[in-house]
């Protein structure tokens, strides 16, 4: 999708930025990334912020309004929302800036596996939030013989279920994933706690 930048903006919808933000000192358009019409690194006098945005006629504005729900759910993994708006024709989410040098490398014996790996555990310990996310037996259920097996997938386990590279920051060893866009819910067999993985 390609990305717009701070000056090709509107005048309302920086405005609007900027009622959240204060003045903006110096902006940087994301190179990466699928999903968004503006994905831009802004400089505040509260430090930099990240703030992606569709269209509001865009049918991707649902999975913006997910991520918004989900994110107090999992910043033990993903970084933290500041805040979400929606005006001038825009829905805007913005969050705290990682930092990083690149996404992750998941290539056989790559240096950033381990920090995958980490972040993996983490995720796997945050308990599962009642939120009317999509069931796992639903988003699959077309790749299924039959009921039996949707059963399997039925539970309570919080899935990403989009381990794109590019869904996986990493900074300075720390592994952090983001675009919680579809996520989804799925039943652990291990035991009977809600737990996420």
């Amino acid at each position: 999708m390609q990305h717009t930048d701070w000056v090709d903006l509107g005048q309302p919808v920086r405005d609007l930025i900027q009622v959240q933000t204060g003045p903006i000192r110096g902006t940087q358009t994301v190179a990466a990334g699928l999903n968004s019409q503006l994905a831009i690194v802004l400089d505040t006098a509260d430090g930099p912020v990240f703030v992606k945005g569709l269209r509001t006629d865009h049918p991707g504005v649902v999975r913006q309004r997910r991520e918004a729900m989900i994110n107090p759910y999992v910043l033990p993994v993903a970084p933290r929302l500041r805040w979400h708006a929606e005006g001038a024709g825009w829905n805007l989410l913005a969050f705290d800036y990682i930092p990083c040098t690149r996404h992750a490398d998941y290539t056989p014996g790559s240096t950033d596996l381990p920090a995958v790996v980490q972040v993996l555990g983490r995720l796997q310990q945050i308990p599962c939030p009642g939120l009317p996310v999509k069931r796992a037996e639903q988003r699959w259920a077309a790749y299924l013989d039959n009921d039996a097996a949707q059963d399997l997938l039925a539970g309570d386990t919080l899935l990403h279920t989009d381990f794109n590279p590019l869904n996986v920051l990493i900074d300075a060893g720390t592994a952090w994933i983001i675009d919680w866009a579809w996520p989804r819910s799925e039943e652990r067999r291990v035991g009977k706690e809600c737990r996420s993985r």
